[in-house]
């Protein structure tokens, strides 16, 4: 029986070795609070509130000195909300308030098209001028989109999808903290024990390679985390 024992502890010592190794740290010693993903690129929102991009083998912070608590990045112009909460868009050399006086917790890009949670977690989308609420009175602590349709995690956790008109759940029971989409429309989650899920044929299928994190950006199937000690990991 002791050898059996023993033989278990190391089976699974390896199994989740095994899982660990199939995830890896990006170079560069970078932490972060949020992440997203800008056709390849990997932008975060560091431990300080500064913004920093990845080349590949270093994080490189953008000029201007802005400081933040999320970001989404559309070809190359990085997106903030500030500490003040207030909405920003880079410049090449420092950051311009959007208009609108939109305030927000956290914001997303769909090709372009800017989504944000309000401070009182309402959601808005951006008109170019101004920061419109989203029919039906929802109420969220994190967004995403895909080709309009907009995908909030609701304030208990929830998950629902935009119908134009309001919300309807995803069916399959999910719980999240937050969300992302993936180029061809795939909805990814962090669920509430801090695992990766995504969302196929009406089911929530747990992320094959493990791994734990606090914030997700998806690029053409492979996901990027924050992981719990605030490092930044490829799967």
């Amino acid at each position: 029986m002791k050898k059996f024992t023993c033989a278990l502890v190391f089976f699974l010592f390896c199994v989740t070795l095994g899982n660990a190794q199939t995830w890896q740290q990006l170079r560069g010693g970078g932490q972060g609070t949020a992440i997203c993903n800008d056709n390849g690129t990997v932008w975060v929102i560091g431990v300080r509130n500064s913004v920093f991009s990845y080349n590949g083998r270093k994080w490189q912070e953008y000029p201007g000195r802005g400081k933040a608590i999320d970001i989404t990045v559309h070809n190359g112009t990085p997106y903030i909300i500030g500490l003040n909460n207030g909405i920003w868009k880079g410049t090449g050399s420092g950051w311009v308030p959007m208009p609108g006086n939109g305030l927000g917790k956290r914001i997303y890009s769909d090709n372009g098209q800017l989504w944000l949670i309000g401070v009182n977690n309402n959601v808005f989308s951006f008109d170019g001028r101004n920061w419109n609420l989203y029919p039906g009175y929802g109420k969220a602590i994190d967004i995403a989109a895909h080709r309009g349709i907009p995908y909030i995690v609701a304030e208990d956790g929830s998950i629902w999808r935009g119908n134009g008109m309001g919300w309807i759940e995803l069916r399959g029971g999910g719980i999240g903290q937050n969300i992302t989409c993936d180029q061809d429309g795939t909805v990814w989650v962090i669920g509430i024990n801090n695992g990766i899920f995504r969302y196929r044929f009406n089911r929530w299928v747990a992320y094959g390679r493990g791994g734990k994190g606090i914030d997700i950006s998806v690029f053409r199937g492979i996901p990027y985390i924050i992981g719990l000690n605030n490092g930044i990991w490829k799967g």
